[in-house]
């Protein structure tokens, strides 16, 4: 791989790396998970420059990336050249075989997040032998200059003047109320017969490891919470709407446009680029109520794939 060279392991210290990698990469968040990790690296010694990373949580013989979180996959800086990149996939994959591992699942974030990086990572795990086997649509808010109400269609733009003439209106909340909101959320989901992935303990170990990179936003009606989001920095550029939810009660005041309508303010202030609503499944298959919503309140359309290889 020469000027590069292939490193297993931790980052070496002293080393810059070259890309921002997500949040769901950085060990703060992995450690959460568990400790199986195994990670792999191309670095340049002399400029102690890390290019591209990747790491795997085994379990079973089955090497993930990621474990357990939205996505992972690798990343990499766009000026190492995409040969490298794929001599990068051979090795890993052959570190892996070494290692007894039967079976590599990687989930990519989505595609909408760096168009050309995707093209590269998908084409390149096809041609490593990978196959897809789930394909999701992720929907993105585009962050520019453009006013939310621009971006929404008509019936939103009429839900939102509702909900600002009926008083209600957006704000921040420390992460102090994350018990509160959480218990919230869970209770609009359980109250439309949905779950949530994650536990409050899970939740708040997450916090306490990346309280930094968790958000809470909420929209009051007086002194009620009408609707709440539990958000996550993925980095300088992503803002990630993990949790979001309204009780039936407010179902006329549709206070999640309201709500959105204020995260995109706060993010485009935060120099954030995009907002990501998440995928909208339902058994595995698209949730067309929820995708259309997205779809009216300004999110775009982005595939997010999973990669299977089986080593046996």
């Amino acid at each position: 791989m020469k000027p590069y060279s292939f490193h297993q392991g931790e980052i070496p210290k002293g080393y810059k790396i070259d890309f921002e990698p997500s949040l769901f990469n950085l060990s703060r968040h992995r450690l959460t998970q568990g400790i199986n990790w195994q990670s792999f690296h191309v670095v340049q010694k002399e400029k102690k420059r890390i290019f591209a990373s990747i790491h795997f949580y085994v379990d079973q013989h089955i090497a993930f990336s990621p474990f357990q979180a939205p996505f992972g996959s690798v990343e990499f800086s766009e000026s190492l050249p995409i040969q490298y990149l794929f001599e990068f996939y051979s090795q890993v994959e052959k570190k892996l075989r070494e290692a007894g591992i039967k079976k590599i699942r990687m989930k990519n974030p989505p595609d909408g997040h760096s168009e050309k990086k995707a093209v590269i990572r998908n084409t390149l795990l096809l041609n490593e032998g990978f196959n897809i086997v789930n394909a999701e649509l992720s929907s993105l808010i585009h962050l520019n200059s453009l006013p939310f109400e621009d971006k929404i269609e008509t019936w939103e733009k009429r839900k939102l003047n509702q909900a600002r003439k009926a008083g209600l209106r957006f704000l921040e909340l420390p992460l102090s109320s994350l018990d509160g909101i959480y218990s919230f959320i869970e209770a609009c989901r359980t109250e439309r017969n949905q779950s949530l992935s994650m536990n409050v303990s899970d939740l708040k170990k997450l916090c306490n490891a990346c309280k930094d990179d968790i958000y809470l936003f909420g929209v009051l009606h007086q002194d009620e919470l009408a609707a709440a989001s539990i958000s996550i920095r993925i980095n300088k550029h992503v803002l990630y709407n993990f949790y979001s939810a309204h009780p039936k009660k407010f179902d006329s005041l549709s206070p999640i446009v309201l709500l959105m309508r204020g995260m995109y303010a706060w993010s485009y202030k935060h120099d954030f680029k995009l907002i990501d609503l998440g995928t909208s499944a339902l058994d595995g298959k698209p949730n067309f109520g929820l995708l259309d919503f997205k779809m009216r309140i300004g999110g775009v359309l982005s595939t997010k794939l999973t990669f299977e290889k089986d080593l046996t």
